[in-house]
């Protein structure tokens, strides 16, 4: 404990509280200068709250398939088990139990049908739902209540008349599942249902008894899962929409750092500007920790200012817009069902951001000699010798970490090297980025004065700079690495699903699952691809049959379909991957690849492109499942045949070929006209369309990116360029006095920003590089892929807006020729 001496020589909680009083004089007196600071972070708070509210209510919920239930056990099929010795069953092991049942009815003149549920509104657990929007719920046989879709397709309302399915009925109300507004059904009363084709069983139980559910109860037992497939828990428990509304508060904890660099420049302006005033209060008595305390508090303040102001424009926001979004989330969206405590959450880490972006500034300034203070000259910049080491150090071990941490071919990823790589390449970029700003100056010799005088200050008023540029480097590697994943992610010529002159059309829409047709009806549908191939260049139509087993059939939508035999792989001591339908090795079907049926061993069963262990999948009745299997060479299109069975194969192992559909090739491209022909016939047909994946998304994505990655860089030049000229300001108005004209102004101001883009540009992509050759270090090639485009607009065309823009927005001459008043 310190002595009454040693706290009467540091002046104690009177001290402080006169230093913090000081630090909010000086935010009253400084607010000009910190305005673009405050409005950054308050439109960063404003982000990422309305984000994490969005997140929130637009994450998946199970609540629209489970309820308030824990498990859902289903009986299914052409003889359901949902019968009552059934049902009684389930209610005698579990309890209360809510029963749904369902059956499928044909819509008229269409491919689609309407689900017929029977469900009580006052069920023990279904109350989630369902929802009624108008009328009443149906009570008496005759009665029933549609959805808007259905009640659409049918164009009827409440109070008409409904004649379908063999039954007359009365519209008496429209309902909804809130949790899901593509669920569309008819709901009717279980005296006029008639016999289920399914029943849906709601239990709540622990999960000890449900894993003891008796064999003799043959439902099928789904699990409500903790988080929905697309997203990842946190904690055991944790709400899917806690989860979703938490990973985007991580995502905005990156933004808000991005904009604490930035910040950081600023408190490091209101320093310079105050260090005058900080040296005399260190004259008088004042210690280091009294002086960072005069920034530190300086950053609370405008961090909580950020923080109040940003949510309350995040929440005003999102209250006006949450209604127009629930067509897009597919469900309905409470406004005032918020993560408060993610919300205050958000609130104090923009305090805590802010405050740290003032921390580095004030522990500099406290450091500067009171002579120096005096003379309000910045602080010499350290040698950067051991800096550039430990930059190094760090990108190496972000390296590493990220080549170790991931693991492409076993798709496999370890999550503590991944952060651990990512966080040492981020901390490595800010290292380098003060660093960076003293290249430019070391070769401004020959260059014009102002342009010299430019390059100069970036070295000069390292701190700010150097604090912007890692900000714009960092903001520009997520962009950047995005449009560089994306290129590598394209196809190329050989890849891909189908090369760009062939046409998949498949009868049905469930591969491997191949519908009965009667012959005629096959001769039928051939006769039509046939009249649409003759429309197209140089066409060529070939039958493609696919094995099956007799003896699998199963009933599926009102119709017979059979499961076709797949080639698979075996992963693990139990589990076989499926990589592609077996097509029969027809002479028509090998012709058109290029091979030659009498040319294959009569014992070979499969002809295939995939090589190493293979195994047949996908039959009842498994017999010999290791086939005898000769590689063949062919492009390896996902969907194109490129695996066949033989004749002699199908003999031996009793399957029958089964027409799947036909495979149409022109001696051209085909174009969008063509494929929406396609497209169209198909659909009149009940058959589908597969063509080339163009993958437009990933030039979306690739345009996007950069787009965002541009506007992201020029704000924080625009904020960074106007710090740093700012802080110039003695040295503008010397060379106004000494005749400089506002062209030496606007070069100034256009070198500044052009400059230090670039910089940002080649730092943020050297990392993005960087990182990304970690990550593919197993498939180094894909990174030859260059997005030629993308970063030629990135690193041309951001320094050269830049300039023009600082050129058109400078020029101004100063207001007066006078010192800087002492405050």
């Amino acid at each position: 404990m310190r002595s009454a001496g040693e706290r009467a020589a540091n002046g104690g909680v009177a001290a402080r509280r006169a230093v913090i009083r000081w630090a909010w004089r000086l935010f009253r007196r400084e607010w000009r200068q910190q305005t673009l600071v405050l409005a950054l972070l308050t439109l960063a708070v404003a982000a990422a709250i309305f984000s994490v509210a969005g997140a929130y209510n637009l994450a998946p919920s199970r609540d629209a398939e489970f309820g308030t239930a824990d498990y859902l056990l289903t009986f299914e099929g052409a003889d359901p088990r949902g019968s009552n010795a059934d049902i009684a069953a389930v209610k005698e092991w579990f309890g209360t139990i809510e029963v749904i049942g369902h059956r499928a009815a044909a819509i008229p003149g269409s491919v689609d049908t309407v689900d017929f549920r029977v469900q009580d509104p006052q069920g023990a657990y279904g109350a989630p739902m369902l929802r009624l929007l108008e009328g009443r719920y149906p009570s008496v046989a005759g009665e029933v209540a549609l959805t808007d879709a259905v009640a659409e397709t049918f164009q009827v309302g409440v109070g008409d008349p409904l004649a379908f399915d063999g039954h007359a009925r009365t519209v008496v109300g429209l309902v909804e599942n809130p949790g899901d507004l593509g669920d569309e059904f008819a709901l009717v009363p279980p005296s006029h249902a008639g016999p289920p084709e399914s029943v849906s069983i709601l239990v709540r139980a622990s999960p000890e008894r449900a894993a003891a559910l008796p064999a003799a109860i043959g439902g099928q037992l789904q699990s409500r899962p903790a988080c929905h497939a697309t997203l990842v828990c946190l904690t055991p428990g944790q709400s899917e929409q806690a989860t979703a509304a938490a990973g985007v508060l991580g995502l905005a904890t990156v933004a808000l750092l991005l904009v604490s660099l930035v910040a950081a420049a600023g408190f490091v302006v209101v320093a310079q500007r105050r260090l005058r005033q900080l040296g005399m209060l260190a004259a008088i008595g004042a210690t280091e920790r009294h002086l960072r305390l005069v920034l530190l508090a300086n950053g609370a303040v405008i961090g909580a200012v950020a923080a109040l102001s940003g949510t309350v424009v995040a929440l005003l926001g999102w209250v006006a817009v949450a209604p127009r979004l629930e067509t897009a989330a597919g469900h309905r969206i409470d406004r005032f069902d918020l993560p408060w405590w993610l919300i205050g959450a958000g609130m104090l880490l923009a305090v805590v951001t802010a405050t740290a972006a003032a921390w580095w500034p004030a522990r500099t300034v406290a450091r500067i000699p009171i002579t120096l203070a005096l003379s309000a000259r910045p602080p010499r910049p350290k040698p950067a010798r051991r800096s550039a080491a430990v930059a190094g150090l760090l990108l190496l071990i972000g390296v590493v970490g990220l080549a170790v941490g991931i693991d492409p071919v076993a798709d496999q990823v370890n999550p503590l090297l991944v952060i651990t790589g990512t966080v040492a390449i981020v901390l490595g970029i800010l290292l380098i980025s003060p660093l960076a700003t003293r290249v430019p100056a070391a070769t401004a010799a020959h260059l014009p004065v102002a342009v010299r005088l430019a390059l100069r200050d970036l070295a000069r008023y390292q701190a700010r700079s150097g604090a912007a540029l890692a900000a714009i480097s960092l903001g520009l590697a997520i962009p950047v690495a995005i449009v560089i994943a994306a290129t590598a992610a394209e196809y190329t010529a050989a890849e891909g699903n189908l090369p760009d002159r062939q046409l998949l059309i498949r009868i049905g829409d469930a591969e491997p699952l191949i519908p009965e047709r009667a012959p005629a009806e096959l001769e039928r549908l051939g006769s039509e691809v046939g009249r649409f191939a003759a429309t197209l260049h140089d066409p060529a139509v070939v039958a493609l049959d696919v094995a099956v087993n007799p003896t699998d059939r199963e009933g599926r939508g009102g119709q017979v379909v059979r499961p076709a035999v797949v080639l698979g792989k075996p992963v693990g001591e139990s589990t076989v991957r499926d990589i592609g339908v077996l097509y029969v090795a027809t002479p028509e079907v090998l012709g058109h690849v290029g091979l030659d049926l009498a040319s294959v061993d009569p014992d070979t069963d499969v002809l295939t492109v995939h090589r190493g262990d293979l195994r047949f999948a996908n039959v009842s009745d498994h017999g010999d499942t290791v086939p005898r299997v000769q590689t063949i060479n062919l492009a390896a299109y996902t969907s194109a045949p490129t695996s066949f069975i033989t004749p002699n194969g199908l003999r031996r192992h009793g399957w029958k070929p089964a027409r799947a559909g036909w495979l149409v090739e022109t001696g051209r491209p085909l174009t969008s006209a063509q494929l929406a022909r396609a497209r169209e016939v198909a659909a009149d047909a009940g058959m589908t369309v597969e063509a080339r994946d163009d993958q437009h998304e990933l030039t979306t994505i690739r345009s996007g990116a950069t787009a965002a990655g541009m506007l992201l860089a020029l704000g924080i030049l625009a904020m960074t360029v106007g710090l740093i000229r700012s802080e110039a300001a003695g040295d503008l108005r010397t060379l106004t006095a000494s005749g400089a004209t506002s062209s030496t102004r606007r070069t100034l101001t256009a070198a500044t920003a052009g400059t230090l883009a670039l910089l940002g540009v080649l730092v943020g992509t050297a990392g993005a590089y960087l990182a990304l050759t970690a990550g593919y270090h197993n498939d180094l090639g894909t990174l030859s892929r260059v997005p030629l485009l993308h970063l030629t607009v990135t690193v041309v065309g951001l320094p050269m807006a830049a300039a023009v823009a600082g050129w058109l927005l400078a020029g101004r001459e100063p207001p007066a020729l006078a010192r800087q008043p002492l405050g």
